[in-house]
């Protein structure tokens, strides 16, 4: 063991074993600065990661926070638009007795084919008798006022329902623009 560490020290002497010597000490050196840039790096990445993450949650949590505003809005206009047209529903109903007397009433003959094709329309149907005889022109039985009074509910419900459309368009238009604005696609990795 001492003759092979006496010939290991010997060839250490010689310019071959400075140069081995010499060059193993930089492999090793150049070894150990290879990890710490390694470590540094991927430290600094775990760092970076951190940080994305964080800002990605507080952009997040803003964005949701926006939302949240642009849905409470949009019900709010919609609860205005309802209350609005309820009122308004209620009013016209009372003012029918002023507008349709019941002198317009049993002057006024509702005929048998009008009611079927009213209703036919109401439906989204083709006209179609309701029984074999009778006349299009006979009485239906229905008087002037309760036409002017269903005439209202219809337009009360035409008016619900453009409120309910109107505010879930805007409501989506203000969330697609919140989206375009506060979604990107992820920064890539370096």
């Amino acid at each position: 063991m001492i003759a092979t560490l006496v010939a290991i020290w010997r060839f250490l002497k010689t310019p071959l074993g400075h140069a081995l010597f010499f060059a193993s000490g930089l492999m090793i050196i150049g070894a150990l600065v290879y990890q710490g840039g390694v470590s540094s790096g991927v430290d600094r990445e775990k760092a970076a990661e951190v940080k994305r993450v964080a800002v990605a949650t507080r952009e997040a949590a803003r964005a949701a926070k926006a939302s949240v505003a642009i849905s409470s809005r949009a019900q709010q206009a919609l609860n205005a638009a309802l209350n609005h047209n309820v009122a308004l529903t209620y009013q016209l109903q009372q003012k029918v007795p002023t507008y349709v007397s019941s002198q317009a009433d049993r002057r006024c003959v509702i005929s048998r084919g009008y009611v079927e094709l009213r209703n036919a329309a109401g439906a989204g149907v083709d006209p179609v008798p309701t029984g074999a005889g009778g006349s299009v022109d006979a009485d239906s039985g229905l008087v002037l006022s309760d036409l002017a009074r269903n005439d209202v509910s219809n337009a009360s419900a035409f008016h619900t329902a453009v409120a309910e459309v109107t505010a879930w368009r805007d409501w989506y238009v203000a969330q697609a623009a919140l989206w375009t604005k506060t979604t990107r696609a992820p920064e890539p990795a370096t």
